[in-house]
C-alpha cells in the first residue's frame, strides 16, 4: 500500500508542474472578454463592446489614436436566446477622407503598399482599412495579438501616407 501511495505522489509530482505550465487555449470563436483585454494590453481606450446585423463588434481607439472596430464574421445563426458564434474576426481602422478629392486614388495606392489590409472607399466618403483574421482551427492569444499589432502599424503607415504633412 504505501508502494502504490508513493508512486501516486511521484506520478502527481510530475504531472502537476506541466499542467500548471500549459499554454492558454487556442482562441476558435469570438470571444468578447478576451478581446477587450487583448485591446487594453495594447493601450486602446474607448472600448465600446456592441451588436451590428446580429454580429458582435468592439469599437476602440488605438493608442495611436486611430479608430478601430474588431467586428465578429463567419457566424452561426443563433439558437433561440443566445448570440452568434463567430469564427472569424474583420478588423477595421477608418480614416475621414469626405473633403480629400481623390479617394479612389488613394485606396489604390495604399492596396499596393500593403498587402496586410485592403482598403476601399465608403459611401459616406471614408476610407477603410480591414484585415480579415480567421479562428476557424484556433489561434492562439499571442498569435491574435501580433496580428491586431500588425494590423494597427499598417494603420499607422496609411495615416502617414495620406497626410504626410500633418504626420496625422
Amino acid at each position: 500500500m504505501a508502494r502504490v501511495i508513493l508512486v501516486l505522489l511521484i506520478v502527481l509530482g510530475l504531472v502537476a508542474p506541466a499542467l500548471a505550465q500549459a499554454p492558454p487555449a487556442n482562441i476558435d470563436r469570438w470571444d468578447m472578454g478576451l478581446l477587450i483585454d487583448t485591446l487594453r494590453t495594447l493601450g486602446a481606450t474607448g472600448l465600446h463592446p456592441g451588436v451590428a446585423d446580429g454580429r458582435p463588434t468592439l469599437a476602440a481607439v488605438t493608442r495611436d489614436g486611430l479608430n478601430m472596430t474588431l467586428e465578429g464574421r463567419g457566424c452561426d445563426t443563433p439558437p433561440p436566446l443566445t448570440g452568434p458564434v463567430c469564427h472569424a474576426i474583420e478588423a477595421v481602422i477608418t480614416f475621414d477622407l469626405s473633403h480629400t478629392p481623390d479617394r479612389a486614388a488613394i485606396a489604390d495606392q495604399l492596396n499596393h503598399g500593403f498587402a496586410m489590409g485592403k482598403f476601399t472607399v465608403e459611401r459616406d466618403g471614408s476610407l477603410r482599412a480591414s484585415r480579415y483574421i480567421l479562428l476557424d482551427d484556433g489561434l492562439s492569444p499571442d498569435n491574435l495579438r501580433q496580428q491586431l499589432i500588425d494590423f494597427m502599424e499598417v494603420g499607422v503607415l496609411a495615416r502617414e501616407k495620406i497626410w504626410p504633412q500633418a504626420g496625422r
